[in-house]
């Protein structure tokens, strides 16, 4: 019997009713509309096949594992991989690393940029000129209408995979900070001691210039160029004119100033890769040419070369050096108001930059803000700040001025030839750079052996071998060296013997304080009543009015109970005489150091810095108070330790003599 077929699988094959507004629906072309309806008969499967396998895969219940996909080749165009800390192979956008939330990269000028953000606007200022790079390697595609391949969409790219790179390559690049390892414009010493002047545009190392980029661990980015030396060939000595020109100011120390002058402008123009930075002070009365000085000091350096100001701020300081090591020229800093501390904010930068130390200050996003200083600083004013501390005074020098006489002609300084000398200047120390460290141990050792060492000896080392490293390319011979230091030493060394120590400084507050227990009459201070305790000539000897004992070992004693209650006591006499500073804040004791650096019991720190001070092996006791302290020999205290010279001397007597009578006149 033949088997019927069965139809019943067959779709319906009556039309789709058409649209009510009667137009006919929409049909697809012939060609497809048959391959898309062509029914295809169902499989017969043989009996006893129905329960094989249709394919050898995972049991029911087992859970596949998903199928490996290779990955997707990109179009025609791409590259297939990353280079690790890139972003695309050559890329012109460099990564730097991370720190919080920025990514940092130095963008195709050699810029160093933060990125919190990679959105499209600020990738594409990354990469500036060569946006097309950054469209190629990261294209849109779209599907051509016509021949349906994937080509790239002109002037697009695919802004978030490019973010996606960019932060993986920052990220493979590590944590970054910018302080310490960037250097922007300026001298530099590398880790093998060679100069790099970076000029903004490239740098010069040795003899020839290098693109920017990093060296040695650290980063020199593209800045707006400064000043660049002067190119070699055909070189003319700037030396002679610029020392003549020096010498037109009237120095107080005409035999060395203008000397010291010529090597500050050489330690501005090197200053960031020196290890030590002295600061230097002009100072000098109305009509002396100080901002003629200063006048002179930027054309030499040139506009972009010098921060200079006259009226600056910490704040602004810091923000306008930056990661540069550019020299800097204040003036007008005079002694501000009480209440201010312009001044000192500014000098404790310049201490800071002496060293290269760093600074800090808060921000407002509680992260804090900072970096070091390598610029050599330079104020000048009619008056000093008295407010200087000794760390501050250790590290100066001071140039000052005598005012210019009247009918001196006024002195010309064409820019243009000023800056012309100036960049031959900084060729030829750039170019006698390596004999500096020999150069520097040379006159270092000559001031030593005359008495100057510590930071007054490598204030004026420092300056006096810049000076001669500008003068000649040989190092200096031993009588050159020997002469310039006697001559130096016998002119500064008053000065610092008068810069002291912070030891010094708080037993010249103490003894200066006044210490009135009686509210009346004269005023005496805490040295005269030391002088009195100790019994020393020249005591005042009526120090107590009309309560004070005849004889100065009653004076003593009275004076000894007196000071007991500020906290001191006087123990031996005349040249055994010592001091006794108290440990414990006693109140009056407190009250002198009052408002000082050394209240609130700081005083002690200082004291035991004292010369032969000891502290005490046992408490004392003072006015009722148990308390250990300092002990310091009289010896070893500024004005107790020499024969007074205000002591009081008895009247001399002298007998008559005879001689004509003045009656014999009138006879």
């Amino acid at each position: 019997m033949s088997e019927q077929t069965n139809n019943d699988w067959l779709s319906d094959p009556a039309p789709p009713p058409a649209p009510a507004s009667g137009k006919p629906a929409h049909k697809k072309p012939a060609s497809r509309r048959k391959r898309a309806n062509a029914a295809v008969a169902p499989a017969i499967i043989p009996a006893g096949l129905d329960a094989l396998p249709v394919e050898a895969g995972p049991q029911p219940g087992e859970r596949p594992d998903p199928p490996e996909e290779k990955p997707k080749a990109p179009p025609s165009g791409g590259k297939p991989g990353r280079p690790q800390g890139e972003i695309f192979d050559g890329c012109p956008v460099r990564p730097l690393g991370v720190n919080g939330g920025a990514s940092y990269y130095l963008d195709v000028h050699g810029q160093m940029r933060a990125v919190t953000k990679h959105d499209a606007q600020s990738i594409m200022q990354l990469f500036g000129s060569q946006i097309p790079k950054l469209c190629y390697h990261f294209a849109q595609w779209t599907k051509d209408p016509h021949t349906e391949e994937m080509k790239r969409k002109p002037h697009r790219f695919d802004q978030t995979t490019a973010a996606m790179d960019m932060i993986a390559a920052c990220s493979e690049k590590g944590l970054f900070d910018p302080d310490g390892a960037v250097r922007g414009v300026g001298a530099w010493s590398d880790d093998d001691g060679q100069l790099i002047y970076h000029t903004g545009d490239k740098l010069l190392r040795g003899d020839h210039a290098e693109v920017l980029g990093t060296h040695q661990g650290r980063i020199y980015p593209a800045y707006p160029p400064i000043p660049h030396p002067a190119p070699s060939e055909k070189l003319t000595d700037p030396v002679p004119k610029l020392l003549e020109t020096l010498n037109t100011w009237k120095w107080q120390r005409p035999e060395i100033d203008a000397m010291i002058a010529l090597g500050m402008i050489g330690v501005q123009m090197l200053g960031g890769a020196l290890d030590w930075r002295p600061v230097f002070w002009l100072t000098g009365g109305k009509a002396a040419g100080k901002s003629q000085f200063q006048t002179l000091i930027k054309h030499l350096h040139g506009e972009k070369g010098l921060i200079q100001s006259n009226d600056a701020t910490k704040s602004g300081l810091t923000s306008r050096i930056g990661h540069s090591s550019l020299p800097v020229a204040l003036d007008e800093l005079e002694p501000g108001d009480e209440g201010s501390s312009k001044e000192k904010d500014i000098i404790t930068l310049a201490r800071v930059a002496a060293s290269g130390g760093q600074w800090y200050r808060g921000s407002s996003d509680q992260k804090g803000a900072g970096g070091n200083v390598y610029s050599s600083f330079l104020f000048s004013s009619i008056l000093i700040p008295g407010s200087m501390k000794s760390q501050d005074l250790s590290r100066l020098i001071v140039l000052s001025l005598n005012a210019i006489p009247d009918g001196t002609p006024p002195l010309v300084l064409r820019a243009d030839d000023w800056r012309k000398r100036g960049a031959a200047l900084k060729r030829l120390l750039v170019d006698r750079w390596p004999s500096w460290a020999a150069r520097l141990d040379l006159w270092r050792t000559a001031f030593a052996e005359e008495g100057l060492s510590g930071r007054n000896g490598d204030n004026w080392a420092t300056t006096l071998a810049m000076a001669d490293m500008a003068r000649q390319e040989a190092l200096p011979q031993p009588e050159e060296l020997q002469s310039w230091a006697k001559r130096v030493a016998s002119l500064v060394r008053a000065d610092t013997e008068e810069i002291g120590s912070d030891a010094d400084s708080m037993l010249l507050h103490l003894l200066s304080q006044s210490f009135d227990i009686y509210r009346r009459g004269e005023q005496h201070t805490v040295a005269q009543w030391l002088m009195v305790a100790a019994q020393l000539p020249g005591a005042p000897p009526a120090l107590m009015g009309s309560d004070t004992p005849d004889h100065p070992e009653d004076r003593a004693k009275m004076a000894n109970a007196k000071l007991a209650k500020a906290g001191l006591r006087v123990t031996g006499v005349r040249e055994e005489a010592e001091l006794f500073i108290a440990n414990a804040p006693i109140q009056g004791l407190k009250d002198l150091f009052r408002t000082s650096e050394w209240a609130n019991g700081v005083w002690k720190q200082s004291a035991v810095r004292v010369a032969k001070a000891r502290c005490s092996t046992s408490s004392r006791t003072l006015a009722g108070i148990t308390t250990r302290g300092t002990e310091i020999p009289f010896a070893s205290i500024p004005g107790l330790a020499f024969f007074p010279q205000d002591r009081v001397k008895p009247p001399v007597v002298t007998e008559p003599t005879s001689g004509p009578n003045e009656m014999d006149e009138f006879a």
